[in-house]
């Protein structure tokens, strides 16, 4: 692996070897780390694997990278209610959020077949009916710390008197 990073310096500079060993330390377990270790996997592609991954460094390394959600808002457009079901769907859901995070983080929108699963996750989180439950773990984790009082939780939690 040491010789791949080597030839990276050469071709790309030291800044670059630099991001791609973060990533490594960062994540051990993505795909491409392990394809970059792995020793049955050509040298040529462990050289294609660590350039893409000094090029697009910053999905990996950054605090808020580019998220599932972005993505979301370019698909759907303009159409606020649209967003607010999506976006209700996977805060009530943070588990299903954190996957299609890591998906995302992973194999970015870049192939027409990670498109495909992600925009398959907008329509099941448009298409799902959602309970008072559900939107209530929604508002919750919108309002943050806003008390009760001045948010719109109220509004599910007394439907129930």
């Amino acid at each position: 692996m040491y010789g791949i990073l080597s030839q990276l310096s050469k071709m790309m500079g030291r800044p670059a070897m630099k991001r791609v060993l973060e990533v490594i330390k960062k994540h051990p377990d993505i795909r491409p780390v392990r394809n970059l270790r792995n020793p049955n996997v050509s040298d040529k592609s462990r050289l294609g694997i660590a350039k893409f991954m000094a090029e697009d460094s910053s999905r990996y390394l950054d605090a808020y990278p580019g998220t599932f959600m972005n993505y979301v808002r370019g698909k759907v457009g303009n159409d606020p209610r649209r967003f607010r079901k999506i976006s209700d769907y996977f805060r009530a859901k943070p588990e299903a959020r954190k996957e299609m995070d890591d998906w995302y983080m992973e194999m970015g929108s870049d192939g027409w077949w990670s498109r495909g699963f992600l925009d398959d996750m907008i329509r099941e989180a448009e298409m799902s009916p959602m309970t008072l439950e559900d939107l209530a773990a929604a508002e919750l984790s919108r309002v943050g710390r806003r008390p009760y009082s001045t948010s719109a939780v109220n509004r599910y939690l007394s439907k129930g008197e």
